[in-house]
C-alpha cells in the first residue's frame, strides 16, 4: 500500500469516528403543542387593609384604622367615659328618699357636671307586698330625678325614667349600697323598695345596645322596665 492509499483509509476512518461520537436532536413535530413550565402562585389579598387575608377574614369590610382580632373582626374598645350606677332603697311604701343618701347625690351630680353629654337613666322599683305599684314605682323614679333637676341643677332632658316594677328582683346588697345596713331594712321584700340610677356617655338608648359590654349592663333594664314620661 503506497502512501496516498493510505491518507484516503485514514480520512475515512477519521469521519466514521467523528460521525459516531455526534450526538443528533430531533425537532418534534410541528402539529404537537409546546407547554411552558411556568409556576403560577395565587395572590395574597387583604382586600379591607386589616391586616387579616380575604381567605381568612370573616368579617371582610372592616373600616380603616380600626382593631380586629384574628378572625378579622372588630374588638369592643372602651375609651374613657361616664359609667355610673347608683341604687337608693326606701321605707315601705315611701318614695321619699332617706337623708342617708344626701351625699351620695353630691357625689352623682360631681360625675354629671363633669360629664355634661352623659345621659341618665333612673330606674324605680317595689316590692311584691307594696300597693299601688305602678305609681309607687314611678314616683320613686321622679323624686330622683326631681331633685337632681331642682337641688342639683342637672338638666331634665338628660334624664329618662322607668317604671321597673317589681320585675328585677335584688337579694344581696353588699355589693350595690354600702348605707343599707343602717336603713335597717334586712328583709327581702325591703330590698326591693328601691331606686337605681345609671348614668353613660356611651349609651344612647336603651333599645339599641350596640355591645355585649353595655347589654350586660343594661339589658335587663331595657328587658323589663318601661319607659314613663313626668
Amino acid at each position: 500500500m503506497n502512501i496516498k492509499s493510505l491518507n484516503i483509509v485514514t480520512v475515512a476512518i477519521s469521519t466514521l469516528l467523528l460521525i459516531g461520537c455526534q450526538t443528533t436532536t430531533s425537532a418534534p413535530p410541528s402539529d404537537i403543542p409546546q407547554y411552558e413550565n411556568i409556576r403560577t402562585m395565587k395572590a395574597e389579598i387583604d382586600s379591607d387593609g386589616d391586616g387579616v387575608l380575604d381567605v381568612i377574614d370573616e368579617c371582610p369590610e372592616t373600616p380603616l384604622h380600626t382593631v380586629v382580632d384574628a378572625r378579622g373582626c372588630l374588638i369592643e374598645v372602651y375609651t374613657s367615659g361616664l359609667e355610673m350606677e347608683f341604687n337608693g332603697f326606701f321605707p315601705p311604701m315611701s318614695s321619699q328618699l332617706p337623708a342617708i343618701y344626701n351625699e351620695d347625690y353630691i357625689t352623682m351630680v360631681k360625675s354629671l357636671n363633669e360629664y355634661p353629654k352623659a345621659n341618665v337613666f333612673i330606674f324605680g322599683h317595689v316590692a311584691a307586698n307594696e300597693i299601688n305599684q305602678d305609681s309607687l314605682a314611678r314616683n320613686r323614679a321622679l323624686i330622683v330625678k326631681n331633685t337632681l333637676a331642682s337641688q342639683h341643677g342637672i338638666d331634665a332632658k338628660r334624664m329618662r325614667t322607668y317604671d321597673c316594677s317589681n320585675n328585677i328582683f335584688v337579694e344581696n346588697t353588699e355589693n350595690i349600697d354600702r348605707n343599707f345596713k343602717a336603713l335597717n331594712n334586712e328583709s327581702i321584700e325591703s330590698k326591693q323598695s328601691r331606686v337605681t340610677l345609671k348614668a353613660s356617655s356611651s349609651v344612647q338608648d336603651l333599645t339599641n345596645l350596640e355591645y355585649d359590654y353595655y347589654i350586660e349592663i343594661y339589658g335587663e333594664y331595657a328587658k323589663y322596665c318601661e319607659r314613663f314620661e313626668s
